[in-house]
């Protein structure tokens, strides 16, 4: 389980974690975790691609039976002692899912008030969007029913968490990949602020969502519980959410 982490964090004492140093290429200090700029990589993409350097990094680097992603402060949840009296998935647990699942992925978070495109556009850069529609339509046109299907719904699988199969991970990030390089030639990402910035690591989360959706017929898939060892912060979050949907959209293209 590759655990992604850009500052020196309390980490679960279980063998099954592999913590990953992401944007190290910039980093100014060492952690003692393994960097994600050896090899090949995208290291210096941190800002707009967050954890997947950490993803780019295992898939190009690293062969296992089994490939997962978790943060230095989202895990999911088990019977493993983690970080702050968390209770985080065992190396043991993560062998018995594998044995009978494929895929794991968060349990989904629902939106009420809104669908996920709607949400997205309420939050991040809407023409985003359009742009990831019209790649997905060019490039992975097999792939644009379930991506209008997840545009649609209102619950979505969030953190770019998941466990599979190690064949399995090698088609997703064979998938993913190259779209979000593509998009990433269309848009001007650079001229953003920081949060808006992390556009590839938000649309990440979103295409896991549709690549699982696209083969939910083949592959058997787990929804898991999300520990945050910081806490959750739920009647913050929702109030943003309130206040986003009543607030202008971002500009297109800033």
């Amino acid at each position: 389980m590759l655990t992604a982490a850009h500052k020196q964090a309390p980490l679960p004492d279980d063998p099954g974690y592999f913590p990953v140093h992401v944007g190290h290429i910039r980093a100014s200090h060492e952690f003692g975790y393994q960097p994600d700029d050896e090899g090949e990589n995208i290291s210096v993409k941190n800002d707009s691609y967050c954890e997947l350097t950490a993803l780019y990094w295992a898939w190009k680097n690293l062969k296992a039976d089994a490939i997962g992603l978790s943060h230095y402060r989202r895990y999911f949840r088990g019977d493993a002692p983690g970080p702050n009296g968390s209770r985080v998935l065992s190396t043991d647990q993560m062998g018995t899912l594998m044995s009978t699942t494929d895929v794991a992925i968060a349990r989904p978070r629902y939106y009420i008030v809104e669908s996920i495109e709607s949400h997205y556009r309420h939050g991040h850069i809407g023409d985003d969007l359009e742009v990831l529609r019209q790649v997905i339509r060019e490039t992975s046109l097999g792939y644009s029913p379930s991506f209008e299907a997840v545009m649609r719904r209102r619950h979505l699988s969030l953190y770019n968490m998941f466990l599979m199969r190690g064949e399995h991970f090698d088609a997703y990030a064979s998938w993913l990949f190259p779209i979000l390089e593509d998009v990433e030639q269309r848009i001007d990402n650079e001229s953003r602020g920081p949060y808006q910035r992390r556009t590839f690591g938000y649309l990440g989360e979103r295409l896991l969502n549709v690549w699982v959706h696209a083969h939910s017929e083949n592959l058997h898939v787990k929804y898991l519980p999300v520990v945050n060892t910081d806490g959750e912060p739920k009647i913050a979050k929702g109030l943003r959410m309130v206040q986003r949907k009543l607030a202008p959209a971002p500009p297109s293209r800033a």
